[in-house]
């Protein structure tokens, strides 16, 4: 394969860079090709052409990307819309995973200690008074809780909590606090979720009617 390959369609250029190319040779490949566009439409009138650079498999590194923009820069009739990989950089892959796993706790958090999380969390332990447990996304509790629970931090008003929430001091989700005072505390038992409802307010419900929220809430946000 050779290591520059230009394509065109309604949409403008795709130059396929070939993942394993020298990446010096085939940088001076894609300038003299897109010079060559560049001599072809000197006509201020003409429409600008847009280009996506493709490199497959190879994963260009900050300053690479940063150097195809900059040539780009220098002509004007000719827009980079995009450049392109099929592989994700370590960090961004790390990133989705931590916000799709699901951790386990079973152990004692004492008061004052706070616990973070990323992903979903199921506390099988116990939380004392003044602890904190708080997640990314949405807690399922079968210990007992005593404490403070955030799920959704900082601003996943989709996340739940779910399970045991008899005797427990305040409840967050993304930025909502609800506190737990005797005028309320007969709604947080076993058995219950709680979520953000439409007023973005903390509500809770049976968590034998979560699959109808659930729905409403996808009606919601599209």
């Amino acid at each position: 394969m050779r290591d520059i390959i230009l394509k065109g369609d309604k949409n403008g250029f795709s130059v396929l860079m070939d993942d394993k190319a020298n990446y010096v040779n085939a940088f001076k490949k894609l300038k003299e090709m897109i010079m060559q566009q560049n001599v072809e439409s000197t006509n201020e009138n003409d429409d600008v052409i847009y280009f996506t650079v493709k490199t497959g498999r190879r994963l260009l590194t900050d300053e690479q990307k940063d150097g195809i923009r900059e040539f780009f820069d220098q002509y004007p009739q000719l827009e980079l819309k995009d450049i392109q990989s099929d592989v994700e950089d370590k960090a961004k892959v790390t990133e989705i995973l931590n916000a799709n796993k699901t951790n386990i706790e079973s152990g004692i958090v004492r008061s004052g200690q706070k616990l973070d999380y990323e992903g979903d969390l199921i506390f099988l332990g116990t939380l004392h008074r003044d602890a904190q447990i708080c997640t990314t996304g949405s807690i399922y509790i079968l210990g007992e809780v005593n404490g403070i629970v955030q799920a959704g931090y900082p601003d996943n008003t989709n996340a739940a909590i779910f399970g045991n929430l008899k005797d427990v001091d305040q409840l967050r989700i993304a930025d909502v606090i609800e506190i737990v005072t005797d005028d309320n505390k007969e709604e947080f038992q076993a058995g219950k979720f709680a979520y953000i409802d439409d007023l973005h307010s903390i509500s809770v419900d049976d968590l034998t009617n979560y699959k109808d929220r659930l729905n409403d809430l996808r009606k919601r946000t599209g």
